[in-house]
């Protein structure tokens, strides 16, 4: 079943392996049976959810407090909180209000120049534009007001997903965006069937990136447009920790590179901004929960976007 050019209800079949992937809720699932699901927002799905039931008392401290007087990380759960009940405005109110307490005004500046710089770049490219690793879709609701093209917006968890199509809707932007759920190690596009790939900070948290490096390239037509945050090489927690999580290949400028042209990209680092940055606090009421692993302590960052083509 379709809506305009949206999918809602059907499955799509590999003409090779002849397995049928599910499209349900306007989402294609393209997913092994138990795909592994432990970024941020699932991590924060699950606690939140686990904490709503088990501790009702903390949770109206959370849910009733005025705005003002919770710490950013708060807030940020409270986001998802009136996420998950649909209130979708008091979701954005809240983690507007959180970005600005999590992240430096230097760095949310650098962020939203790296977004324009793609929104200009984009401005006369064809669709659909491929949105890889969207989570709670910050790059997507800056690109999508005003564009002509079409966008599909991915991840590997549904849950996040749903979400997304359900706050785009409320947006009055859901009808120029598709959903998909896939590893981008395998995702599901023919060769060079992507005329252009976006992502914001998609590739912060990958370890060992060659495998999918190498499939975005096959899939690529165009350009990938990566926005992209570098640390600098110098000993001391913040290498400690990158080290520790095995993310060196593509948080260093120069192992990035690399990484991209071992895996056939030419590439060139554009729109470099530096910017200070610091480590994001745990919540007061969610103490379990820190937002950002990285970084540990302040540090300047280079803030910019990769286009590779």
């Amino acid at each position: 079943m379709r809506v305009g050019h949206r999918i809602v209800q059907g499955k799509a079949v590999c003409s090779q392996c002849q397995a049928d992937y599910p499209f349900h809720e306007g989402i294609g699932a393209f997913l092994p049976s138990h795909p592994k699901a432990d970024d941020l927002w699932e991590q924060v799905d699950r606690e939140t959810a686990e904490f709503l039931h088990g501790e009702p008392v903390r949770a109206r401290r959370l849910m009733d407090a005025p705005l003002e007087s919770l710490s950013p990380t708060d807030l940020l759960v409270r986001s998802f909180v009136h996420a998950s009940r649909r209130d979708f405005g008091a979701a954005k109110i809240a983690v507007d209000l959180a970005i600005e307490g999590l992240y430096t005004p230097e760095f949310r500046d650098a962020s939203k120049s790296q977004m324009r710089f793609l929104k200009e770049r984009l401005a006369d490219r064809p669709g659909p534009i491929v949105d890889l690793a969207s989570g709670r879709g910050s790059l997507l609701e800056f690109l999508l007001p005003g564009a002509s093209q079409e966008f599909v917006g991915t991840d590997v968890n549904t849950r996040v997903l749903l979400r997304d199509h359900q706050y785009f809707d409320f947006l009055g932007l859901g009808s120029k965006l598709s959903l998909l759920a896939f590893d981008a190690r395998h995702t599901p596009f023919a060769h060079q069937s992507v005329p252009t790939l976006v992502t914001n900070v998609g590739l912060a948290n990958i370890e060992n990136p060659g495998t999918l490096l190498r499939e975005l390239r096959r899939v690529v037509s165009g350009e990938f447009l990566a926005i992209t945050i570098f640390y600098p090489k110098v000993e001391g927690p913040n290498a400690d920790m990158i080290r520790r999580l095995k993310l060196e290949p593509l948080l260093y400028r120069r192992f990035a590179v690399q990484e991209f042209e071992q895996a056939g990209f030419s590439v060139r680092v554009s729109n470099s901004i530096l910017a200070r940055a610091r480590p994001t606090p745990p919540g007061v009421i969610m103490h379990e929960i820190r937002p950002d692993r990285l970084p540990v302590v302040e540090t300047e960052l280079e803030c910019c976007t990769l286009v590779a083509t």
